[in-house]
């Protein structure tokens, strides 16, 4: 009996595999592992060659393709995915995913191949400040043309699909990230810094604007805290809003810079008093899952996309001067509050943020993309309705918590 050959998919549009730089980097790595150890394809990742020392042809199953792409904080994502694209038109995938929908415009050679690609749309990028104006226009441009001409869509969060659906006229599918990364948490970042498990505060983010940790840091600094403020992340290209953030380190406040080790990452979560959550721009965002999945208290910005991620399982933020400072005073006084809302973080987490279950749902998608091409018919014909099914794979409910 012939044994029907695997799915062969390729993920295009980031840096690359191992992750280390992105939250898009580990939603393709995550995924693509599992698509081959869980599902049996076929899968190809597309790398950044200058981000790797070594460039092994696979890692644990994964093909890679390195590429190398000049250009700088503006262009080098961009030529990077152009030439990916242009590559993989001529290499017979059965699907693609392209990641970050800056990238829109340069699929033609998808689409004039006839090749099936779904591109996810992150979140509203031209309302990212760190953006001039000739970048904001080109991210609102490529939008719609992503839109336009992808086969199909993928958004993190119900709120971005609702936009794609009311602004573009384009559905698309709902496939979150997934909360837990990489192994066990250590305590070494712990005691390379000097910090007592539950006795600091935590923010890890870029330096971008929208990002907010500088008022993060304004309204600690307002407070009565008396344990410190821990700062992890950094700006890849120095800026002088980055320099002046991380000249205010000092004992109350630490700015310690990335932190790439997935398992001193995770102890930095799982350990902390609280973890502060600034991100204002589009999507579910990936930091705010890991904090959740590690079980720390998350104090989050008020803004549709983290009521979806946390719902009624941690406390929100305005930027009204003293409101943050107050939520701050408050979880360093009340530990049975800190105890609740870790362990109701933990427990969503693992009902609805499962890598298990957001690969079965890219798997299907990658199925029923390549299913619609050899049938002719509409993707949309197959790709109606929910794709996302977490409680097929959740080990334990929100209401087997006890609180």
């Amino acid at each position: 009996m012939i044994q029907p050959q695997p799915l062969r998919v390729a993920l295009i549009g980031d840096r690359g595999i191992p992750a280390r730089y992105s939250g898009f980097s580990t939603l393709v790595e995550e995924v693509a592992i599992r698509l081959v150890a869980d599902h049996g394809m076929d899968v190809t990742v597309y790398c950044r060659s200058q981000y790797f020392d070594n460039h092994p042809p696979q890692y644990r199953g994964v093909r890679l393709v390195y590429l190398r792409a000049p250009g700088g904080k503006s262009f080098e994502s961009l030529l990077h995915s152009a030439r990916a694209l242009l590559h993989a038109a001529w290499q017979g995938f059965d699907a693609v995913l392209v990641v970050d929908p800056g990238n829109g415009p340069l699929t033609l050679p998808l689409v004039l191949r006839r090749t099936p690609f779904a591109i996810h749309t992150d979140g509203l990028g031209w309302q990212r400040s760190k953006w001039g104006k000739l970048q904001r226009s080109y991210y609102r441009w490529s939008e719609a043309v992503s839109a336009r001409l992808a086969t199909w869509l993928v958004c993190d969060s119900p709120a971005m699909a609702a936009y794609y659906r009311d602004v573009h006229q384009r559905p698309s599918s709902y496939l979150p990230y997934g909360s837990v990364v990489g192994g066990a948490p250590s305590d070494a970042a712990l005691q390379q810094h000097g910090l007592e498990p539950g006795r600091y505060h935590l923010v890890v983010a870029r330096l971008e604007p929208e990002n907010n940790v500088d008022f993060i840091i304004d309204e600690y600094r307002r407070s009565g805290a008396r344990h410190p403020l821990v700062y992890v992340g950094g700006a890849r290209y120095a800026s002088p809003f980055s320099r002046a953030l991380m000249q205010q380190s000092d004992a109350r406040v630490r700015c310690i810079g990335p932190v790439y080790d997935a398992e001193l990452l995770n102890g930095l979560y799982h350990h902390c008093r609280s973890y502060l959550h600034g991100h204002e721009v589009g999507g579910t965002n990936p930091s705010l899952l890991r904090a959740m999945g590690a079980g720390a208290a998350c104090l989050a910005i008020d803004v549709v996309f983290h009521r979806e991620a946390l719902s009624e399982q941690g406390l929100f933020f305005s930027k009204r001067a003293g409101h943050l400072a107050g939520l701050i005073e408050r979880l360093e006084s009340d530990d049975a509050e800190v105890a609740r809302l870790s362990a109701l973080a933990t427990a969503r987490a693992e009902a609805y943020y499962r890598w298990d279950a957001v690969s079965a749902g890219y798997a299907t998608l990658f199925q029923r993309l390549a299913q619609a091409r050899r049938s002719g018919v509409a993707p949309a014909s197959l790709l109606t309705g929910d794709i996302y099914h977490p409680e097929n794979f959740a080990q334990a409910a929100l209401d087997d918590v006890q609180i």
